[in-house]
């Protein structure tokens, strides 16, 4: 075989190798193809992810056939077991419980939560009422959705009932809750310039499901009353001290939970201790969501502020330090 003869050979040889994986390559895309183009037409059960910021959701064996009543039941069933995902988290924690469900004949399902679900606010509660409204949504003949707790309608942060959702009412099932934005306008207690009164100064905010309004109005506390456009500084004076930080803030049976850094304790010595407090306090429970605040510092509980107040009290409003602004 000369020269000419061997390229030409060789030519051949790795036209054939070409041909055969462009034809693997080919086969391979075929079937890739083939799988994509494959639906699943069964159900799905909603659930949050481990950090609980998004939804998730996986398959669910669940057959179509059934009496709409008996697939509730199954779902609700489904949603209180631990996902197959150890990634994911069941939509109905432990501690809540379906006591009953009702359809008519609109296809208006209502569900009746025990006391319970009332302690999930924020983001866990969206996520969790948006992973049940959209695992109930995909039975047939479902409309929407209706929460109730303890009998009462389930309520939004200014007491208004949530009523009818549906699968569209909440945003891309596995996506950011960033979008859930809403405006409030919050009334933040400050002391006036005599350190021994306080004055609500009215604050417009925008917030979203990521942070709760309670810790809105304590941050906002925690600026201080010059970041607010119009406040002058010979009207009022902040109330918390400086490089005071907020550890968490939770709210249970309408108490709201502040924990604090050591710093809260180092009072300004231009106000009073109850003007101190009960700035707090007051900006607290002009939430729907709260009638009593309970203080603790760094995780542990102060029995006296300043030597003077009891601190380890739950506290109410106090609107007699309030003096009235024009």
């Amino acid at each position: 075989m000369n020269i000419k003869e061997k390229n030409i050979f060789n030519i051949q040889i790795k036209d054939f190798f070409m041909a055969a994986i462009f034809l693997i390559v080919f086969i391979a895309f075929l079937l890739t193809g083939c799988g994509k183009k494959e639906k699943y037409n069964g159900y799905y059960i909603y659930g949050l992810d481990a950090t609980e910021k998004k939804i998730m959701y996986e398959k669910c064996s669940i057959s179509k056939k059934g009496k709409t009543d008996v697939l509730i039941k199954r779902f609700i069933s489904k949603m209180s077991k631990e996902p197959d995902n150890i990634n994911m988290k069941k939509a109905i924690p432990d501690d809540v419980k379906v006591d009953s469900f009702d359809i008519n004949s609109s296809g208006d399902l209502s569900l009746y939560f025990n006391a319970a679900y009332g302690n999930y606010t924020g983001v866990a509660e969206i996520l969790r009422r948006a992973a049940i409204v959209k695992t109930l949504s995909q039975i047939k003949g479902i409309r929407g959705v209706q929460f109730y707790v303890s009998g009462q309608p389930l309520t939004d942060s200014n007491m208004e009932p949530i009523g009818i959702m549906t699968s569209n009412s909440f945003i891309d099932n596995t996506g950011s809750i960033g979008d859930y934005k809403q405006k409030t306008t919050l009334n933040v207690y400050f002391s006036d310039n005599t350190g021994k009164a306080l004055v609500a100064i009215p604050v417009d905010i925008t917030y979203n499901a990521t942070i709760s309004l309670e810790q809105l109005a304590i941050e906002q506390l925690i600026s201080g009353p010059y970041t607010i456009e119009g406040v002058s500084k010979n009207n009022v004076l902040p109330t918390i001290p400086k490089g005071t930080v907020l550890n968490k803030v939770t709210v249970k049976e309408n108490t709201c939970y502040a924990d604090f850094s050591k710093e809260f304790l180092n009072k300004e010595d231009n106000i009073t201790d109850y003007v101190a407090i009960y700035s707090v306090v007051n900006t607290l429970v002009e939430l729907p969501s709260v009638n009593k605040v309970q203080f603790s510092i760094d995780g542990e509980q102060v029995l006296k502020y300043n030597q003077n107040i009891n601190f380890g009290e739950e506290f109410e409003r106090n609107l007699d330090l309030v003096r009235e602004t024009k």
